[in-house]
């Protein structure tokens, strides 16, 4: 299902906002292990959009009137799951990917997990209050949100990617299910706007533990 938008996300501009969301958090933990470098982070989101079988959105070219919003949670014991949100020429739609499971078990094909992907209908909000949601939650024409330093280590802690492209760039922040920082609080109090608004589970509730896979 599609609504027309207009101009509530930003328009797409020629200027790189990657530093933006590259940029370290003011309130950032001082103790705990370095974060997973930014380059690192876009190689495994690119192996699971391969593995996923929808295609790098980096790497994706987009005309002027259609940009995409992805959001992953996974890299953890649990195998990842992706929220997908698309307008084009103003109208959005959304879907979710997620390891195929038939009876409580999830399909594996020579090893590797089977992905099945789910058309999803309007948000229990609408397109208009969702999209104004994401825009003060500062995800506009770019992502503007700042990385964490550090994290906690967690054995069966998850990393949350929350990553956008539109014709011009591509930007990208994460954050380890220990953050603790304001923006990184910010990207899990998305992530969970997310869940609510169409039925879904990435799993980032507010006890940030993995989940099993997504039926």
């Amino acid at each position: 299902m599609a609504i027309f938008l207009g101009s509530l996300l930003g328009s797409c501009s020629g200027h790189d906002n990657q530093s933006n969301s590259v940029s370290a958090s003011k309130d950032s933990i001082s103790e705990g292990l370095p974060t997973i470098p930014y380059d690192e982070m876009l190689g495994r989101v690119a192996g699971l959009s391969g593995q996923a079988g929808i295609g790098n959105l980096k790497d994706a070219k987009l005309p002027d009137d259609q940009r995409e919003i992805r959001i992953w949670k996974g890299f953890g014991l649990t195998y990842p799951r992706c929220f997908i949100l698309r307008i084009e020429n103003g109208n959005a739609s959304a879907s979710f990917v997620s390891p195929k499971v038939i009876g409580a078990k999830a399909v594996f094909d020579k090893g590797n997990p089977v992905y099945a992907t789910k058309v999803l209908n309007a948000p229990h909000s609408g397109w208009v209050d969702l999209v104004t949601y994401l825009r003060e939650q500062g995800i506009d024409s770019s992502i503007e949100l700042s990385l964490d330093k550090h994290f906690i280590p967690d054995p069966d802690g998850e990393e949350l990617v929350l990553e956008m492209r539109n014709a011009s760039y591509h930007t990208m922040a994460y954050y380890n299910d220990s953050t603790v920082t304001g923006d990184g609080k910010k990207a899990f109090g998305i992530c969970q706007k997310i869940e609510k608004e169409f039925d879904i589970h990435l799993g980032c509730h507010d006890e940030r533990r993995p989940t099993k896979p997504c039926s």
